[in-house]
């Protein structure tokens, strides 16, 4: 205050009225009291590096645990992959495993089935070559009758052929 007073005096005695002198005094102390001293801006300077530096502390361990957080859920979906893999992979060697017993058993039933046309082929053709031997037999049989048979009718036609002969010898 005694700083306010020898201030207007000195504002006073360089030509200000009274009321101008105080006016100036109130307002440079009202603009005063809105200054920061040195020591005020080096003690927030120290306040907001303290500030930051928790807000960086705070960032950086919210960042880690974000971080663990993002590689356990990683981690998760990589075992959970690995094992639906692993389940699917078992699942298609279970189905190639029963694809390859049902081919195994078709192959199986094929050289059944084969082999059974074969001994029905066998059979079949045993029969035709019995029944040929057969009919062959049967051939010659009649071939040798029909021989018979041609030679008595050659006989009796020759037979007949010199009877007629010595009746028109006879006769003649």
């Amino acid at each position: 205050m005694a700083d306010m007073l020898a201030a207007v005096r000195r504002l006073t005695a360089s030509g200000f009225s009274e009321a101008q002198a105080e006016a100036v005094v109130e307002t440079i102390a009202d603009v005063q009291g809105d200054l920061a001293t040195r020591a005020d801006l080096q003690a927030q300077s120290a306040e907001f590096r303290a500030d930051m530096a928790n807000q960086t502390a705070e960032f950086n361990s919210r960042l880690e645990a974000q971080s663990a957080e993002f590689h356990s859920r990683m981690e998760a979906l990589r075992s959970d992959m690995q094992d639906q893999m692993a389940a699917l992979r078992s699942d298609l060697q279970a189905q190639m495993a029963e694809h390859r017993s049902e081919m195994a058993a078709l192959r199986s039933d094929m050289k059944e089935e084969m082999a059974s046309l074969r001994s029905d082929m066998k059979d079949q053709l045993a029969e035709h070559r019995s029944e040929m031997a057969a009919l062959r037999s049967e051939m010659q049989a009649l071939e040798l009758r029909l021989t018979i048979r041609i030679g008595a009718v050659v006989g009796a036609t020759s037979l007949v052929t010199v009877g007629v002969l010595a009746a028109l010898i006879a006769l003649l």
